[in-house]
């Protein structure tokens, strides 16, 4: 019970400093451009999320041009997932932020941007990824 009580005590101040690095989160966001360099939209219905960035909201997913943490995937929109996972599972998503032993991670599909007429400028690059690093199998078929 001791041993518990002390796991306890060093557990709970990780898991409450465990949160995504905003600051981060804001600037890449912000940077996102659609080709005719206007600036995007973003909606989330997790509002204490939101409130934090400084990007452009909008008051609805409708109104949006990327949606962050959806909870469905019924409409027509663009996705910002919260796991790699979901990020490969789901062809709308064009990115994933989520955090991985305590730290941000942030990733763009280098292609889904590009389909969808967004650019990221050259200074984030290193967020972006290519379509087959999402399916391992599909760089075993490219050496063959």
């Amino acid at each position: 019970m001791k041993n518990l009580k002390k796991y306890l005590f060093l557990l709970v101040p990780l898991i409450a400093s465990a949160d995504l690095n905003i600051e981060k989160v804001n600037s890449i966001l912000s940077s996102i451009k659609l080709s005719n360099n206007t600036p995007v939209s973003y909606y989330s219905k997790n509002k204490t999320f939101i409130n934090k960035l400084k990007v452009k909201k909008a008051d609805s997913p409708t109104k949006a041009n990327i949606v962050i943490f959806p909870k469905s995937r019924d409409n027509k929109h663009m996705f910002i997932v919260s796991s790699f996972e979901k990020l490969k599972n789901h062809e709308k998503t064009i990115g994933a932020i989520y955090l991985k032993k305590g730290r941000t991670q942030i990733m763009f599909v280098e292609e889904r941007l590009q389909k969808r007429g967004l650019k990221l400028p050259e200074k984030y690059k290193k967020y972006l990824i290519k379509e087959s690093y999402l399916c391992p199998l599909c760089l075993l078929n490219k050496i063959k």
